[in-house]
């Protein structure tokens, strides 16, 4: 059975793309407002102090799209981890082929050693024998 090498290399570009997709996704976390609090949580905390029912509703607003947007950040997230998980499992199955192929070479080249042996014991018994 021939290594897969092709499907081996096929799934690296992938792999290095999602890994540099999530470094970029990590660092681009958002700036901290004064009170070290995201942007977001910082002006509903203003709209919840100012009390009136304007400034609620746009605090409201705005924890809405902050959840909103941290939704569809895990929903990325959970499908990256879902890409890596399948690629894992190409990497593995391609691992477990080469085991099976370094066990078989293991057995066939000390089959090929023992041939050799008995191949050159014969040859020293018929050198004795001509000599």
């Amino acid at each position: 059975m021939p290594v897969p090498w092709t499907q081996i290399l096929q799934w690296v570009p992938p792999i290095l793309e999602l890994s540099r997709d999530l470094l970029q996704r990590s660092r681009r976390a958002p700036t901290a407002g004064a009170s070290g609090a995201p942007p977001v949580a910082a002006a509903a905390g203003r709209s919840l102090e100012d009390g009136s029912p304007k400034a609620l509703q746009q605090g409201i607003a705005e924890l809405r799209q902050q959840v909103t947007t941290l939704e569809d950040n895990e929903r990325r997230q959970a499908e990256l981890v879902a890409d890596m998980a399948a690629q894992l499992a190409k990497l593995s199955e391609a691992v477990v082929a080469l085991h099976r192929q370094s066990r078989i070479m293991a057995l066939v080249t000390g089959a090929l050693l023992l041939v050799t042996l008995l191949a050159l014991g014969t040859v020293v018994v018929l050198l004795q024998r001509v000599a």
